[in-house]
């Protein structure tokens, strides 16, 4: 899926200037000698020629009023869709960019119209944007809400940032390495997800959760380092490869989930059950104008229609894993019928691994696991990484699909 990508600039823009410290943190190419332009615009043409495939351009920062941008490296500024450099910026040295309806402006001089690019004098530099610091390169865009900021980066170098957003980096290595894979299939699937607003994914829970650079620690980066390239494909295509917290006990089917199912993504059976327990309670009042207030008023209650939770069994309230299906809820003024994601969703449940039993004037809704369960269960993977290696643990959760690398 990802072939399709389109191709951009990355890294390695390498200038020297004889002049840099005494002219000041930005150096105008305007006044430089026609080598040196030369020189630079040759380094940017040679960067769009070897441009890797398994790059990815993520939504960091979207309608910002201004940015603080610095890079250890220094960096060239550089207009979008040409080789010209606008101008450089020393290592170090911030800048404040801006944007408006004429266009992108450099410390309140206009520099560019509607999009430039940031490329860093080194290929290992390292951007601050604010507080978070960032590997790659970037593009800065005018829109309608301020400017965004799309970082340019390698698939791994994108990986390192999310690996410890989404599993402890304290966990064990072959759990971590397992994450990784996961997190790289799924963002080479991913990719294009947001291409109508000009990059491949975001850095939220959306996508997947991305911190750069603040995000890496020694662990992950060698959970990434040691899976390097290595990707979960399915009939030749990157697996959908989900993820989430505790399964509860048993892992969900895609089918039961969202209606349309693939071969890898079915109830896998853990070997410990009832995880991650959790429990909400509510007096009935509560439970009852909660109801009301999402559209669903019965009256006074009268039954709570949901058969016992058995983890493996499915029937006709529950899906094959024993997460609810459907429930019902019976009132002196009719009976309405919900989800297992609706009262997830109404009521802040961990997951629809759920019991729900109506006691004392109260209703206890208890159950284990935390999120959707589809795919890799996160919690199982680190207690399954004491006997197994990372594939190992892969091809449990994901059955049927062959992890190979990808150049």
């Amino acid at each position: 899926m990802w072939c399709g990508a389109i191709l951009f600039f990355l890294c390695g823009l390498f200038f020297c200037c004889s002049h840099t410290a005494s002219a000041g943190r930005v150096i105008d190419f305007q006044g430089a000698g026609k080598a040196q332009r030369e020189a630079a615009s040759k380094e940017v043409k040679q960067e769009k020629a070897h441009a890797s495939l398994q790059e990815i351009r993520v939504g960091l920062l979207l309608g910002q009023k201004s940015v603080l941008i610095s890079s250890d490296a220094g960096f060239s500024i550089v207009e979008d869709g040409s080789s010209k450099v606008l101008t450089t910026i020393a290592p170090n040295a911030a800048i404040k960019l801006e944007g408006g309806g004429a266009g992108i402006f450099l410390d309140g001089k206009r520099l560019s119209g509607a999009s430039l690019r940031l490329v860093p004098q080194r290929a290992e530099g390292v951007f601050q944007i604010g507080a978070g610091h960032y590997r790659g390169s970037f593009f800065v865009r005018v829109e309608s809400k301020g400017l965004d900021l799309i970082e340019q980066l390698s698939l791994d170098d994108y990986v390192n940032g999310v690996l410890a957003e989404e599993m402890p980096a304290s966990w064990h290595i072959e759990a971590l390495k397992a994450q990784a894979v996961a997190a790289r299939t799924y963002a080479l699937r991913s990719k294009g997800r947001h291409r109508s607003e000009g990059y491949d994914v975001c850095a939220t829970t959306h996508c997947q959760v991305y911190g750069g650079v603040d995000a890496e620690t020694p662990a992950t980066r060698a959970a990434v380092a040691q899976t390097a390239n290595q990707v979960l494909l399915y009939a030749g295509k990157p697996a959908e490869t989900l993820f989430h917290s505790d399964s509860g006990g048993m892992t969900e089917s895609r089918e039961a989930l969202w209606g349309a199912g693939v071969p890898y993504l079915v109830p896998v059976k853990e070997d410990v059950q009832r995880t991650s327990p959790w429990q909400v309670i509510l007096s009935e009042t509560d439970f009852l104008r909660k109801l009301a207030a999402a559209g669903k008023e019965v009256g006074s209650l009268k039954k709570i229609g949901l058969s016992p939770l058995v983890i493996g069994r499915g029937d006709a309230y529950r899906t094959p894993s024993g997460r609810v299906s459907h429930m019902t809820i019976e009132g002196s003024k009719r009976i309405v019928e919900l989800t297992g994601s609706e009262m997830r969703s109404l009521f802040g449940l961990k997951s629809t691994l759920f019991d729900v039993k109506r006691e004392k004037g109260q209703i206890v809704i208890a159950g284990f696991g935390s999120g959707h369960g589809l795919g890799l269960s996160q919690h199982g993977a680190e207690r399954l990484a004491g006997r197994m290696k990372y594939d190992a643990i892969l091809a449990h959760y994901y059955p049927g699909t062959k992890l190979e690398i990808q150049p």
